[in-house]
């Protein structure tokens, strides 16, 4: 019985290898698997090449309790990853009829190749891990002493199948970390590098840190030492950064203004411009966000603006639709054309042109506006691509937002992020 508690990511793909798609799996696995008490030795990256799959993996079991291995569970030829641990185990590969009608269920009224018949096998003795997002299922087994979990790569398939069966599986087989040794929480508009900075003027004794970056927020864990050491840690780092940027325990900005609106009993209403829907998007991917969420509106031309909302044209002619006034007139008309009683509103210049020397790409106002209260804005400095600005400035509008609803401050006059 392997009692060191080790693990190896073995990420399959030659498209991986080439640099034609980027390989996410090793961050998030290594971070979970952190998390859960784990060393993870290293991350590898094998071609679809049968020999240079087969050493690796040899290696990998060698070296660790526990491997994950994601992709070639598809039903190519270049798919191999079932063949190849069946060989290591001296197994057959089993067919399981109950995966080929989910199948054929799945492709119901579709022609489905005989090629996809491989998608429902497995190494004989390894159980299957269900996959409700995909065609091909996980499994799971044991190479001499290790655990090895093979997992599809599509992350929309793998991040779920972890949650849902693989940890459940890594508890039973190798226990759970005490929560007592663990301190976890959630970096909110702080760039990676910062945030590196903070943790490590802020380290006491032996504690040590992992962290997983994300696209609203960075997670992060703080273990050993002490129990007293990683409160103090905790704290130097609320400090060094503010109590809007760090928070306890792992969250996500949209669940912070979700839980804010209804502490307060009341719907939001979101006016988008240069996020073109992005806040709605995070908002809606939470299960349950229609007790919040009145509706919104998107509106990128100042037509729409003048149209839609009522924001008067000289407004727009005299301060230009990147200004506090112009954010706030949209925030008080989505109030009073909806029937909700918060409102937030985001105009700025995402990129990658369509900057001026007085207005730079990544200039944002935010605006939040509660019914029968006076409008607030806020002026924001974004860098980095188009992309990074509409998400760091829908970030910014849900923590801004959930700041006025709870009657708090909100960092400095101007942020930079």
């Amino acid at each position: 019985m392997c009692e060191d508690k080790t693990a190896v990511v073995l990420s399959a793909g030659t498209e991986l290898t080439e640099g034609i798609i980027q390989d996410t799996h090793v961050r998030f696995l290594a971070s979970e698997l952190t998390s859960l008490g784990f060393r993870v030795l290293r991350g590898i990256q094998v071609p679809d090449d049968a020999a240079a799959y087969r050493e690796e993996l040899a290696r990998a079991t060698r070296d660790a309790c526990l491997v994950i291995v994601t992709g070639g569970l598809g039903p190519t030829t270049d798919d191999m990853t079932r063949e190849l641990i069946a060989e290591a185990a001296g197994v057959p590969l089993d067919f399981h009829p109950e995966v080929w009608e989910g199948l054929l269920a799945r492709f119901a009224g579709r022609k489905i190749s005989d090629t996809n018949r491989k998608q429902a096998t497995a190494p004989n003795g390894f159980p299957l891990i269900p996959n409700p997002n995909g065609t091909a299922p996980g499994f799971h087994g044991a190479l001499g002493e290790s655990l090895v979990v093979a997992l599809p790569g599509p992350p929309s398939e793998l991040r779920p199948m972890f949650s849902a069966s693989v940890v459940p599986l890594i508890r039973q087989r190798f226990g759970a970390p005490a929560a007592a040794e663990f301190l976890w929480g959630t970096a909110l508009m702080v760039p990676e590098s910062n945030l590196e900075e903070g943790l490590r003027r802020s380290r006491k004794g032996e504690v040590a840190w992992g962290t997983r970056v994300e696209e609203d927020r960075i997670s992060f864990s703080l273990r050993g030492g002490l129990a007293s050491e990683r409160e103090g840690f905790f704290a130097d780092l609320v400090a060094f950064f503010d109590s809007t940027r760090i928070r306890a325990g792992e969250t996500r900005p949209a669940q912070l203004l979700t839980e804010a609106l209804l502490a307060r009993n009341a719907t939001l209403v979101i006016v988008e411009s240069c996020t073109g829907g992005l806040i709605s998007k995070y908002l809606t991917d939470l299960a349950g966000s229609s007790r919040v969420l009145w509706g919104g509106f998107v509106t990128y031309a100042n037509s729409a603006k003048s149209s839609l909302l009522g924001v008067p044209a000289e407004v727009l002619e005299r301060h230009g639709a990147v200004s506090e006034q112009t954010a706030c007139a949209m925030a008080r008309g989505a109030i009073e054309h909806s029937q909700a009683g918060v409102a937030l509103a985001v105009t700025g210049v995402a990129g990658p042109d369509g900057g001026t020397p007085d207005k730079p790409v990544g200039t944002v106002w935010i605006a939040a506006a509660l019914r029968g209260e006076e409008c607030q804005a806020r002026l924001f400095s974004f860098s980095g691509s188009r992309d990074m600005v509409r998400r760091r400035a829908a970030v910014a509008a849900m923590l801004f937002t959930e700041s006025r609803i709870l009657g708090r401050g909100f960092l400095d006059t101007q942020t930079k992020w």
